[in-house]
């Protein structure tokens, strides 16, 4: 009997969970559909999970290597900073390294200025890495913008044709880094190629414009500038206009005073008006006066902070009646010209009070005088 069990229970062990499990299963055909489904769902899960544990775990190994590695060369880097010759022998680079070493030294580089950036410069060539800063310049996005930086901090101008490709590509951050990549390299003839490419370029934003504006300077601006505003038909052109206050204003005065002479939409005007405004040449002084009464408010705030800067002692006849203006701004702006008229006392202030009979010009008055005193 007992070994007759023992011979049996193997089958019966088989039997007796395919009996349990056929007990439970459900008959019905959407409700087996449903459960196939959670446990299709549930098995797909376990495999998100331990795919997640494996990328996790091979970037943590990556970030080690990373780390090791820019320990490695993080003296390498400072002795070429710091001395005027370049360790003797160089340490090879490892293969397939080549991207970290770039990222690193672009990091670096931001932390140094003058003689140790020269100094890093001459590291990155002597050990050949210009070289595969170009080669970036043909792979993927990414690959492009670190070839951009690379090649930004390096500077030279023989790297030219291999940048300016670049300029007009369809990806808005690679064409701006390449703008000021070129830029780096030489700024007078980069505005020549980004400033008429501006004109087609939408994408562009304005700010990102005159953040490529200031790293040029008023020198390499302007000359460009003008042409692209005068020798273009695009109606696309007017958009580049606030762009002439970060020129010389003595080169953008002709422009300006023919768009007030022609009595210009009120943004050019305004900008007109701010080019005189640098410029404050008395010559000036009758076309600001007429447009201190421009319909446009912005406008009549423009011409006066223009007239501001060649104010003469007698011309608070010309700022009291604009204490009445409608706006805000303007009121307080003739108050402050007011206030800082040359030669002018708390006495002959408290006299021009007495002259307002607009209780806002009064208020704007006394919060200049107020800010006089202080």
């Amino acid at each position: 009997m007992r070994f007759d069990l023992i011979v049996q229970c193997p089958s019966w062990l088989c039997e007796a969970p395919v009996q349990a499990w056929l007990s439970i299963w459900p008959q019905d055909g959407i409700l087996q559909l449903a459960l196939y489904c959670a446990l299709g769902l549930g098995a797909l899960t376990m495999l998100v999970m331990v795919q997640v544990m494996l990328l996790g775990e091979v970037s943590r190994r990556r970030a080690a290597r990373r780390q090791q590695f820019n320990d490695q060369w993080r003296p390498f880097f400072a002795l070429c900073s710091l001395g005027d010759t370049l360790p003797d022998p160089l340490p090879p680079l490892p293969r397939g390294r080549q991207l970290w070493f770039l990222l690193q030294w672009n990091r670096t580089q931001l932390q140094l200025r003058g003689a140790a950036r020269d100094r890093m410069n001459r590291a990155l060539t002597a050990l050949g890495m210009d070289r595969q800063a170009l080669t970036l310049l043909r792979g993927r996005v990414r690959s492009k913008l670190i070839g951009l930086t690379c090649l930004r901090n390096l500077a030279d101008p023989a790297h030219w044709d291999a940048v300016q490709p670049l300029l007009m590509n369809r990806n808005l951050t690679v064409s701006l880094a390449a703008a000021q990549t070129l830029i780096a390299m030489d700024a007078a003839r980069a505005m020549q190629l980004i400033l008429p490419a501006a004109v087609t370029r939408p994408d562009w934003a304005l700010p990102r414009l005159a953040n490529l504006c200031q790293l040029a300077g008023e020198q390499a601006v302007t000359l460009p500038l003008l042409i692209a505003l005068t020798g273009s038909e695009d109606p696309r052109r007017e958009r580049l206009i606030p762009l002439l206050i970060h020129g010389d204003p003595r080169h953008a005065a002709p422009w300006a005073r023919a768009r007030l002479e022609e009595d210009a939409a009120p943004e050019q005007l305004q900008v007109a008006l701010r080019c005189l405004c640098e410029l404050a040449d008395p010559r000036d002084r009758g076309r600001l006066l007429r447009a201190m009464q421009h319909a446009h408010p912005n406008v009549r705030l423009a011409a006066l902070q223009a007239l501001d800067k060649q104010a003469r002692s007698e011309d608070s006849a010309v700022f009291l009646p604009l204490l009445a203006d409608t706006s805000w701004w303007v009121r307080q702006a003739a108050a402050d010209s007011l206030a800082r008229l040359p030669g002018v006392t708390s006495e002959r202030l408290q006299e021009l009070l007495l002259q307002v009979e607009d209780r806002y010009g009064q208020d704007a008055l006394r919060r200049a005088i107020a800010e006089v005193r202080r």
